[in-house]
Parts: C-alpha cells; structure tokens; sequence
C-alpha cells in the first residue's frame, strides 16, 4: 500500500489529540489508532504531516497535488459498494445495522433492494451516487461509478424523491423525510424542473466534504456532461459554480467532521486504498476554496495549536509507544480517549 496513505490514517488521532491548555484530555473527542511494528517505525518519523507533500503550495496548486495522492485508487465492481460487502457504513453498535443519510430507517447490512420501486421509507436499500451518474454522462466504466467515498446505502423511496436533483436548501417544500432531509425547490430554483434535495443538517457537513474529494480526486473529468450538474460545476469541468461553492463551505463549517466520517475514511481506504483528505484535514477545503486560498500550505500550520492563556502554545506532545498513539502534556501521558496511560 501506498505509505503516505497508510501514515494518513493517523491524522485522525493526531489532529484531535490537541486540546486547549484550560481542557483536561477528558473533554477531547478521539480515536484510538493502533499500529503494527512496522507502521509504528514508519509513523514515528511521518505520522504528524500525512500531507507534506502540499508544503509551499497553496490555492489550486494544493488541489492538483492532492488529486495525485488520491486519483489512482483501486476501481471495485458494483457488487463490492453495497453496504454488506464493505463495514465502511456499519454503525459499529454490535449488529450488522448501516448507516442511512436520507432517513432515520434501520437497515441491515442484507436488506439490499432488487428491482422495483418503493411505496414507502424502509422498504429496503440501495446503492446511492451521491453525485449522480448522470452528471457525468452515466458511463458505468469511470472510476467515479464505484468510488465509495461517495456511493452511499440510502433508502430506495428516498433516492427515488432525490433523484438526481442538486444538493442545497429547499424553501418550498414537496416532501420530507423522517430524519428532516427535504426535497422541493430553493437554492437551485423555484418551479419547473429546477428541483434542489436538501440534506438533514447532522450530514450537510459530510457531503460538501464528499463533494469536495470528488472535485479533487476528478478534476479533470466533466461534471456536466448530463442532468443538472451545470447547476453545481462550471460547463466542462469539475470546478463549483459560486453559488454551490458558497453553499458547501458554509456546510462544512457548520457541521465538523464527526467520528462516523473519520471511521468511514479509514474503512473506504482499506477497500479502494484511498483517502478522503478534506476528512482527514478539514482546512484543506479552506486551503483550496475558502479563506486561505492566499495562505501557504505548510504542516502542522493548519491544525488546531494547543495554547495557554496567553497566547503561547503549549507544550503537547505525541509519540508512538508500543504501537498506540500517545499524548504527552508536561509529566501526564494520556491515550486519545483522555485516559491517563500506564
């Protein structure tokens, strides 16, 4: 596997083992990350700048290097992006129960839908472009028809009402789903076939951020070759127009990256053998789009410091010890769940 990738999966951990001088360890939220001998010496050297390899860059220059790290993933056939072929959307809870983000219905793992349509929500599952196929022409040959950091188990009855609809904000509802995603019309239009489907707010934040790997890991392919992808990329190309662009920004601020991303971005890697890495380091999309598209990119500049009350940063260290990712705060050595470690 690719070892800047394999070292990528400790940025989780590493990004959120950093808390405020005034917190105990306590009040963080963590993963625990535990490594073989052989990426515990590799993680060691590497393991706090995943993404060095973006050093000096910045704006579109840090877009194009990462579509380098993440373009050449392992393509899987359509039968390995259900649900019960990969544990990227299990709810980890003990049972073979998924993850639905259209809904609030439980699904097994094995409650894939054949052919048909649904009358009604929890009928069954079935495998969901995020970004529709459409969009791109439909050719079921590219890698983005089974790229599963953006093929997703949704209700069938949902998908049927997103269809291939737009992401953003309904103002005139049609219809409404039992966990509050909403179809009708808003942000991409007001009447005719200019429908928008909006996500429940707990998941808005994670598919701006699968939008934006998509238009990093294809930035080269044509986003509206088809349906209504004109309204969220410029003609020919993967770039967003300015008002989807707006839009997904202010959804990836208002919803943080959560620990069902961070648990899904390590399962799709060891799938397909890539990263989402607007998951792994969230200020990248600002780094690209947002704020400091005129700010270098250097490592460790973009996490979040530890500081005292004055300002200074504060003396938070990590070290791999047997394997398992540690925090050291002065004389206390803490594992990422805030437990003091023996």
């Amino acid at each position: 596997m690719n070892k800047h990738l394999t070292i990528a999966a400790l940025l989780t951990a590493m990004c959120m083992g950093v808390f405020a001088a005034d917190e105990t360890p306590e009040q963080t939220s963590s993963a625990v990350v535990t490594l073989d001998a052989e990426d515990a010496d590799e993680a060691s050297v590497d393991a706090a700048c995943p993404y060095s390899a973006l050093n000096g860059k910045k704006g579109n220059d840090i877009r194009t290097a990462l579509h380098a790290i993440i373009k050449d993933h392992k393509v899987l056939s359509y039968n390995n992006v259900w649900a019960s072929a990969t544990d990227a959307d299990d709810r980890g809870d003990g049972t073979n129960n998924i993850w639905d983000m259209y809904t609030s219905c439980t699904f097994s793992k094995w409650d894939k839908c054949g052919s048909g349509e649904s009358t009604e929500e929890c009928e069954c599952y079935n495998r969901e472009h995020s970004l529709p196929k459409s969009w791109w022409g439909g050719d079921t040959s590219e890698p983005m028809y089974t790229d599963l950091h953006h093929v997703i188990p949704t209700d069938r009855f949902a998908n049927e009402k997103r269809s291939a609809w737009p992401l953003g904000e309904v103002t005139n509802v049609i219809w409404t789903s039992s966990n509050g995603s909403k179809e009708g019309y808003g942000t991409f239009g007001s009447s005719g076939n200019n429908e928008t489907f909006e996500p429940a707010d707990e998941y808005k934040g994670d598919f701006a951020r699968i939008y934006f790997y998509m238009a990093t890991c294809y930035m080269d392919k044509n986003f509206t070759a088809g349906g209504k992808g004109y309204k969220v990329f410029s003609s020919g190309s993967a770039n967003f127009v300015t008002t989807a662009l707006n839009l997904y920004l202010k959804w990836h601020r208002n919803d943080p990256v959560s620990d069902k991303e961070r648990k899904r971005n390590n399962a799709v890697e060891k799938k397909q053998g890539n990263r989402n890495p607007f998951v792994d380091e969230p200020d990248l999309v600002e780094y690209i789009w947002g704020n400091k598209k005129t700010v270098v990119y250097n490592c460790g500049n973009s996490a979040v410091e530890a500081v005292d009350a004055d300002g200074q940063q504060s003396s938070v260290k990590k070290i791999i010890r047997d394997g398992q990712l540690l925090i050291i705060r002065g004389e206390e050595v803490y594992t990422v769940m805030g437990e003091r470690a023996k």
